[in-house]
């Protein structure tokens, strides 16, 4: 038995998968543009800072926030936990923060702009441990390796090791991030429309 999701579920995945692609497609072109040492070494954030990639930054940062806040709204209906889903809402805010602390105005500016940075990353890795933990399977498991090892290479190019691959290692981070996202909703779906159909 086929049972239909509910209005606007799918869409709702669809809808992040989109904003999901677009984060990556805007961070990609920043890439494109400026793929120097200095972005290696600074990370994503450094296109924020950086003139000709500013306002590429801000779009994909602010289409990704709005993604990650509507699907916490969809885990919030489908019964996941308080803490996931003000943790996804907490990552959706961080991202505009991040904005709006330019890691190069100052002390200030630069510790604000590292702490928010290192809380999203523990908020998403908390995320990814969860949904292994409920829902295990190949697919679950992948994606917090992946988000492990980009957290893990993220980690080594932060020191003075001259290991200066933070960008790699943060994309990495948060391809394994969206894979976790996706998986959640399929994950979400398959429980709700296998209650449907033991409830018949």
């Amino acid at each position: 038995m086929v049972v239909d999701a509910e209005p606007g579920e799918t869409d709702v995945r669809h809808f992040l998968l989109a904003t999901q692609a677009f984060f990556f497609l805007a961070v990609g072109v920043c890439v494109f543009v400026n793929h120097s040492h200095e972005s290696e070494m600074s990370g994503i954030s450094f296109y924020g800072v950086y003139h000709r990639t500013i306002a590429i930054i801000v779009l994909g940062f602010c289409v990704g926030s709005y993604g990650l806040w509507r699907a916490s709204s969809y885990f919030a209906r489908a019964g996941l936990s308080h803490l996931a889903v003000l943790g996804l809402r907490a990552v959706a805010v961080g991202l505009i923060v991040l904005l709006l602390t330019p890691y190069n105005k100052g002390t200030f500016f630069n510790w604000a702009h590292m702490s928010v940075g290192t809380v999203m990353a523990l908020i998403q890795l908390a995320i990814a441990i969860q949904l292994m933990m409920l829902y295990r399977s190949c697919r679950t498991v992948g994606a917090f390796v992946l988000e492990l090892l980009g957290g893990v290479w993220a980690a080594a190019s932060l020191p003075d090791w001259s290991f200066s691959y933070l960008l790699v290692g943060e994309l990495i981070f948060e391809l394994g991030f969206s894979w976790c996202l996706i998986e959640w909703t399929y994950a979400l779906y398959s429980r709700r429309t296998q209650s449907l159909q033991n409830a018949r």
